[in-house]
């Protein structure tokens, strides 16, 4: 059988985990393929990581099949408006993990899954007497009588040393750390790789002990402090525990090379960590990470999982293993057809007007302004305006001219008609801004959820969703939007912010409040009404301010207030509830968490997505009263580990978006 011709890339040439990947699934392929050196020699192009594709032109992958591995969350991914664009190029999408899976299924999106490889003749178990652990131990003065928790990745991007990468979650490792330490438990930290300032600034603010096996410097280090893969070997086999607690992983590549060494590990469950790790090893939060630490600590709990972690690496993520299933991938390419996806559209964006370097980039937003205080959606497009006009832009509003650059598009919340009108005599650059689902919303309007979705297949050169929960559901409701970016909504920092907030006291009656603009009992209502009829009205007090579907008896209730007053508010109180229901990205938890909150939310909508660790979940009405004790119990910690993009950054990804569709 013909061999197929095939150019494989994806590297970053840093020797780290994609570096590995590719070296990896070359051994796997080279039997089984003819490698190229070029894409022009190609007929099939094999990518690791999407970033690279967009050094191949469309030109140049014309005639060629297209295979990319998913590299990271798929629903993060698809946050990121060049991402979008790379949808289009590719014939055969592959996920790493049975979580990248599903969530590419419920995008839409068609996937084959072959998992993560890893080396086990670098990463492997060491004999305790091995010299090059107690050389290691030696060299840098690591601590015996301790129990020892690694980290060996990146906490910080190069062109940002300052804040933390939260994707891998460095300001919760910082957290659980400190909690064991403040609990008395005698740990040790031990970190390696390169760009750990963020990480070793905040231990050394905490008065959490470690070590960095490394030199510190103050530029970017990653020429300096990557370590060889021997050596991280060595580590992995010195260290008690291995602690991941990423947010978001396409890996995590720690949790494979310590479970090839036989390392304990704990994960929390993102990526491929809940095929691999027994449930065990599994933290579904913060307060879990520090028990079972706790456990092994005092118990050995996590000794007994690593024989079946190792096991599982032998089996399934090693080059031979997964062989057979590259095999079938080209074996399949002939009689491939591009699969239809959530994100293919029947043609590139058409210009009418193309962005200049001499000139700002002019864009019209269409939208029905109104005076605050009104809905969510209002209130994100008066900052969205704001943004985009301190980011340089030339920003219009509902204003139709053949100089205008792009139109950003809000939902069915414009003058339909009149836009129509205009467009008919010539191409346009559209982003259309998806609201809801709407019937999902409010239990009604499924009409305008239709019209909606008309208008998007008609005009929209590219689509923004407002979350990951919304792409879900439009595509359970048959609905495809055109080149599809997630982007979150994001509030005005110059309004919605910490500065000032009341500190929060235990000697104190705890401070709740909920806002709502709506009083559709889908906002919440029934359920804020339960929580005044069973609140310890001695240990609490309750606010709510705007709309309500049921009225109050001892809630103080106050009318829907103007953002800088209601901003000031919510600086005067502790802890947010929401229990709006099918919510896609609520803009009042997020000014609520800018100003500082912890959140309890209702596990519904875009709530999760939005708060991640700064709150707490309830999915019924017996888990609210508990989960409150957790947050005024840890408060600290909850609100450290809030997490919102600043409406200048959400802007910066619609700038991207529209950029694109300009040019």
């Amino acid at each position: 059988m013909k061999k197929h011709k095939v150019y494989l890339t994806g590297g970053d040439g840093i020797a780290w985990a994609i570096d590995e990947d590719l070296k990896l699934t070359r051994q796997a392929v080279s039997n089984i393929v003819e490698l190229v050196a070029a894409a022009e020699e190609a007929e099939v192009v094999h990518s690791l990581w999407w970033w690279k594709l967009l050094d191949l032109s469309p030109e140049m992958l014309r005639g060629k099949k297209v295979i990319c591995h998913v590299s990271g969350e798929p629903f993060r991914l698809m946050g990121v408006p060049d991402h979008a664009w790379i949808m289009d190029r590719v014939d055969v999408w592959v996920t790493r993990s049975a979580q990248a899976q599903l969530q590419m299924s419920q995008l839409g999106i068609a996937s084959r899954m072959i998992p993560y490889l890893v080396d086990i003749d670098t990463f492997r178990p060491l004999a305790s007497h091995d010299e090059s652990i107690g050389e290691m131990r030696r060299d840098w003065s690591i601590p015996s009588g301790t129990y020892l928790i690694g980290s060996f990745q990146r906490d910080t991007e190069g062109s940002d040393l300052v804040s933390p990468k939260l994707v891998k979650g460095p300001d919760v490792f910082a957290e659980v750390v400190a909690r064991l330490c403040q609990k008395g438990r005698k740990v040790h930290v031990v970190l390696a790789g390169p760009r750990r300032h963020w990480l070793m600034k905040r231990l050394t603010e905490l008065g959490v002990p470690f070590t960095y096996i490394g030199r510190p410097v103050e530029s970017d280090d990653i020429g300096v402090n990557t370590l060889p893969r021997r050596a991280l070997n060595t580590l992995y086999n010195l260290v008690d525990l291995c602690l991941v607690l990423s947010r978001s992983e396409g890996g995590p590549h720690a949790a494979l090379e310590a479970a090839a060494a036989r390392c304990k590990v704990v994960s929390t469950p993102v990526g491929i960590a809940p095929d691999l790790l027994e449930p065990a090893c599994l933290a579904q939060s913060l307060a879990r990470a520090v028990e079972i630490i706790e456990a092994d600590m005092d118990r050995g709990i996590l000794a007994g999982p690593c024989a079946a972690h190792y096991e599982k690496i032998r089996r399934n993520h090693v080059p031979d293993a997964c062989r057979p299933f590259f095999a079938s991938l080209y074996e399949s390419l002939p009689k491939l057809i591009a699969p239809p996806s959530a994100s293919r559209t029947s043609g590139a964006p058409q210009n009418n007007a193309r962005a200049s370097a001499s000139r700002p980039l002019t864009v019209s937003l269409w939208h029905k302004f109104f005076e605050p205080p009104y809905g969510g959606g209002n209130q994100f497009m008066l900052a969205l305006r704001k943004a985009l006009r301190k980011a340089g832009v030339n920003v219009r509003d509902n204003e139709l001219d053949d100089r205008i650059d792009a139109y950003v598009l809000n939902s069915v919340q414009f003058d339909v008609e009149a836009f129509r009108s205009f467009r008919t005599s010539r191409p346009l650059n559209i982003v259309h801004r998806i609201d809801g689902p709407i019937y999902l919303i409010r239990g009604f309007d499924r009409e305008k959820d239709e019209f909606c979705f008309e208008l998007n297949d008609t005009l929209a050169s590219a689509t923004v969703v407002q979350s990951s929960w919304t792409f879900q559901r439009i595509v359970e409701m048959g609905y495809r939007p055109k080149n599809p970016v997630i982007i979150h909504n994001g509030v005005d920092q110059s309004i919605f912010h910490s500065r000032g907030k009341i500190p929060f006291k235990r000697g104190r009656k705890v401070r709740l409040i909920s806002t709502s603009w709506s009083n559709n009992p889908r906002k919440g209502g029934p359920i804020y009404k339960w929580i005044e009829e069973n609140l310890d009205w001695e240990r609490f007090d309750y606010t709510f301010v705007g709309n309500v579907s049921q009225p109050f008896d001892r809630v103080k209730h106050i009318p829907a207030l103007p953002s800088e007053e209601l901003a000031g508010l919510l600086r005067e109180h502790d802890i947010y509830i929401t229990a709006s229901s099918n919510d896609p990205c609520s803009n009042a938890l997020i000014e609520a968490l800018a100003c500082g909150l912890p959140a309890l939310y209702l596990n519904d909508g875009g709530h999760p997505e939005l708060v991640g660790y700064g709150g707490l979940p309830f999915n019924d009405t017996d888990e609210i009263m508990p989960q409150l004790d957790r947050l005024a119990q840890d408060y600290e910690m909850f609100r450290n580990l809030i997490s919102v993009q600043t409406i200048d950054a959400v802007a910066e990804k619609y700038l991207d978006l529209i950029r694109r569709v300009a040019q």
